[in-house]
C-alpha cells in the first residue's frame, strides 16, 4: 500500500569503462531515498496475538478507539516472508498459493464472515433509535423463538429477560423480536420500505463496503439489499423470511476488521475514526486527513450507553464473556457464535476496555471454534491483558489456548483430501 512511499525514486550512472582498465562514473540523474514510515502495530502485541493464533484459522484485530490506528493484524496461518524474495521465492509462492488453507489469503481485511451474535449490538441500537426498543422490554425464550413453523434456538438461560441481560446471555429469540419490530413498524408502509431503512442503519457502522483504510486489498463484506430478496423471492417476503439477520446469519458478511470498528464504534459510543496502519511519514507533517475524521453512525449516542452496559454484564456479572474479566479494567464485549453449513460453528468475541475511556478494541475470529465463549474469549483477552497491563499472568489459559485442538473438517480438509 505504501510502495511508491518507501521505494524512492531509481538514479541513472553513467558508466565509462576503459579499454586498459579503470573507468568513471557520471551521475545524470541521483536516486532519491525512500522515505520512513511509522507503523501503528504494537510489535510485541502482534507476536503474541500470531502465537494464540498458531494451529488455527482466522484473524485478530485491535484497535486504538481514540486514533482508529490498528494495533493488532493477524491472520492465521500464515506465512514466512522471507522465502517470497530470492531466487526461489516463485517456486515458493506457488506452493503457498495451494495450501489448502490459504496463508497467503489476509483473513483479517478480506474475509466475509458471518457476524453471528455480535451483530445484535447493532440491531439493538436500530431499535432504540427507532422506537421500538426501550431497556425495559422483556420478552421470553424458551430455549428459542418459535413462530408457526419457524424455530430460531437459543440455549438455556432465565426467562423473561430484558435488553441488557439479553446482551449478556447473547440471547437469540430476544433479538428476534426486537428485529420483527423493527421491520413491522407501522410508521412505515410495508416491510419492504422498513427494511430499507434498516439497511442503510446498518451501513452506517461500516458493514457492507470498504472502510476505506490504508490497507491493501480491504475487502467490502456484505450486506444484502432490498433487490437481493426482490428477486431471490419474487417479491414475495416478510419479516419472518429474513429473520436469521436478527442474529447476525443469514446472507451477512464481514470482515474481522469490520467486527473491530464496531467495537470501537461502540467503545466511542457512536462513532469511530477509519483505521489505519500508518502512523506517520516521514517529511510529512501528517498522514492523509480522512484518518482524522469521525464517522458517526445514524443512531443517536445516547443509546449506546445501554448497549456498554449489556457488554460489561456479559463480562463481569452474569454473561457468556467472563473468562474476559479483569480485574480492574470493566472490560466489555460479546460473543458471537456463528452458524457454519461446512462443520463446526465459527468462533467470535468483540471487546473493548476500560469501560470508560477505552485503549483498546478487539476482534477475535477463529473458524470452527464452536461457541464464541470456548476459543475466541480467551485469545482477545489475553491479548487485552498485555496490552493493559504489560504481561501476562494467567499462564493457565495461555497454555489452554495453545494447546487446543481444533477439527477443522472443512472445506480447506476437503479439497486436500480431493
Amino acid at each position: 500500500a505504501y510502495e511508491e512511499v518507501l521505494r524512492g525514486e531509481k538514479g541513472i550512472v553513467l558508466r565509462d569503462i576503459y579499454a586498459r582498465g579503470g573507468g568513471r562514473d557520471t551521475v545524470i540523474k541521483a536516486a532519491v531515498p525512500g522515505k520512513s514510515i511509522v507503523c501503528t502495530i504494537d510489535a510485541k502485541l502482534q507476536q503474541f496475538a500470531e502465537e494464540l493464533m498458531r494451529g488455527k484459522v482466522g484473524a485478530v484485530v485491535a484497535i486504538e478507539p481514540a486514533t482508529g490506528e490498528i494495533l493488532v493484524m493477524a491472520s492465521s496461518p500464515t506465512f514466512d516472508p522471507d522465502e517470497l524474495v530470492g531466487r526461489d521465492r516463485g517456486n515458493n509462492y506457488i506452493r503457498e498459493l495451494h495450501q489448502p488453507r490459504q496463508p497467503l489469503f489476509n483473513r483479517a481485511v478480506k474475509s466475509k464472515y458471518p457476524p453471528g451474535s455480535t451483530f445484535k449490538l447493532v440491531n439493538g441500537l436500530i431499535g432504540m433509535q427507532e422506537g421500538v426498543l426501550t431497556v425495559n422490554n422483556v420478552y421470553p425464550c424458551h430455549r428459542g423463538y418459535n413462530f408457526g413453523k419457524i424455530h430460531v434456538g437459543c440455549h438455556e438461560h432465565a426467562s423473561p429477560l430484558g435488553l441488557q441481560y439479553a446482551i449478556a446471555t447473547s440471547c437469540n429469540a430476544y433479538f428476534c423480536y426486537v428485529f420483527r419490530n423493527i421491520l413491522e413498524n407501522k410508521k412505515y408502509g410495508s416491510v419492504k420500505e422498513a427494511y430499507e431503512v434498516w439497511y442503510d442503519y446498518v451501513r452506517s457502522f461500516g458493514f457492507g463496503d470498504r472502510l476505506g483504510t490504508d490497507l491493501f486489498g480491504e475487502g467490502k463484506g456484505y450486506v444484502p439489499p432490498r433487490e437481493f430478496y426482490d428477486k431471490r423471492y419474487r417479491r414475495s417476503w416478510n419479516a419472518l423470511t429474513v429473520l436469521s439477520l436478527s442474529i447476525g446469519q443469514g446472507e451477512l458478511g464481514c470482515t474481522p476488521l469490520q467486527l473491530a470498528n464496531l467495537a470501537a464504534t461502540v467503545a466511542n459510543r457512536g462513532y469511530y475514526y477509519i483505521p489505519h496502519i500508518v502512523r506517520s511519514i516521514e517529511g510529512q507533517d501528517s498522514i492523509d486527513a480522512r484518518f482524522y475524521e469521525k464517522h458517526y453512525t445514524k443512531v443517536n449516542p445516547k443509546y449506546f450507553e445501554t448497549m456498554v452496559e449489556g457488554m460489561w454484564r456479559g463480562v463481569n456479572v452474569d454473561g457468556t464473556g467472563r473468562t474476559a474479566r479483569l480485574e480492574g479494567y470493566d472490560v466489555c464485549g460479546k460473543t458471537g457464535t456463528a452458524q457454519n453449513p461446512k462443520g463446526r460453528d465459527h468462533s467470535t468475541f468483540i471487546s473493548f476496555a476500560p469501560r470508560e475511556h477505552p485503549r483498546i478494541a478487539i476482534a477475535v475470529y477463529v473458524e470452527h471454534g464452536g461457541f464464541g465463549a470456548t476459543v475466541a474469549v480467551p485469545i482477545a483477552s489475553l491479548v487485552e491483558e498485555m496490552y493493559l497491563t504489560g504481561e501476562v499472568k494467567r499462564d493457565w489459559l495461555v497454555d489452554y489456548v495453545k494447546n487446543m485442538q481444533i477439527n477443522y473438517y472443512s472445506m480447506y480438509d476437503s479439497k486436500k483430501q480431493k
